[in-house]
């Protein structure tokens, strides 16, 4: 009886001693959980901290990189769509490059510096670095327009009597040699024809495949009057066999190379594709048919007509 007592009593105080041991276990337990919840907490408020830092200079970066954008397509280096070529551009070479690198404003200055560089090249290049079949320096005729617009009273006579004659006999305005050459951008340096429905034909430099036409109006910066720039027009095109004789015959085939319209929202200097199947013609003349303009009623002025394509192989002829 007394082993079975002591076994009791030895039991009971195993049983009280673990009981306490789990209690400190427990407590020591808590304690840790404790202090890791604040290092957890601790930790995830850096964290959104630092995102919230790198937001803030992320958005910061975007707001600067937008600003250069704006200020570069409000000076007239780049469309909106540019623009945002530029930055993709920017975006898809960090990718390539696997730098990690964050966007930067220097990187849209470099892009900007290239676009620019880019521009003042093409610009060199008679401003769209194409060639031009139609340009009077290069061998290009006006063979003849609709009705030249004239100011009124002596000066208006005057212009009248100094002007030549057109192949149908017609008063040829003395102006009608600008479409074919370069304006720089001058106010009043056009080819002004009477009336919203006006047309011009030019005898181009040699036989082409025509791809493209360029249109060119004065910057609407510096314009004195948009409404007379061409909208909606029509080219045609087709071989005149004759040109250099004193009769011109009448084309065999007029074809239309395409229907367009002149935006005063874009460049001053429009260029306009034609369908693929159109370029597969042969043609070295072509009529520029005006059918509106942005507003005059009294006139609509050509400033410089520009035709694109590329000469056959010799073995066409």
């Amino acid at each position: 009886m007394a082993q079975m007592k002591e076994l009791e009593d030895f039991s009971r105080k195993t049983t009280k001693w673990m009981q306490v041991q789990l209690e400190l276990v427990d407590m020591k337990i808590g304690k840790e959980i404790e202090g890791l919840r604040r290092d957890v907490g601790d930790k995830i408020e850096e964290q959104a901290l630092a995102l919230e830092t790198s937001i803030l200079n992320l958005r910061s970066q975007v707001e600067d990189m937008d600003s250069s954008v704006q200020r570069l397509t409000q000076d007239g280096l780049l469309t909106k769509k540019e623009g945002m070529e530029l930055i993709a551009s920017i975006i898809q070479q960090r990718a390539a490059e696997e730098s990690g690198k964050s966007l930067t404003l220097d990187d849209v200055r470099i892009a900007a510096r290239q676009i620019v560089e880019a521009e003042l090249e093409k610009h060199s290049a008679d401003g769209i670095g194409r060639v031009d079949y139609a340009l009077g320096s290069g061998g290009g005729k006006i063979i003849e327009h609709s009705e030249g617009f004239f100011t009124g009273g002596r000066a208006g006579w005057l212009s009248i009597l100094g002007a030549g004659l057109s192949a149908g006999g017609a008063v040829r305005h003395p102006m009608a040699h600008k479409v074919l050459e370069p304006s720089y951008g001058e106010p009043g340096q056009c080819l002004p024809l009477k009336g919203s429905n006006v047309f011009v034909e030019i005898a181009l430099r040699t036989h082409i495949h025509p791809d493209a036409i360029t249109i060119e109006h004065v910057p609407k910066s510096v314009a004195y009057d948009v409404t007379s720039a061409p909208k909606d027009f029509r080219v045609f095109g087709w071989l005149e066999r004759s040109i250099q004789a004193g009769t011109i015959a009448r084309p065999v085939k007029k074809l239309l190379l395409g229907e367009f319209s002149y935006s005063l929202d874009g460049s001053n200097i429009q260029t306009f594709s034609f369908p693929e199947e159109v370029s597969r013609e042969l043609i070295n003349t072509v009529r520029i048919h005006i059918t509106s303009n942005h507003g005059s009623a009294s006139h609509t002025c050509l400033y410089r007509v520009r035709v694109h394509g590329f000469e056959p192989s010799p073995q066409h002829f």
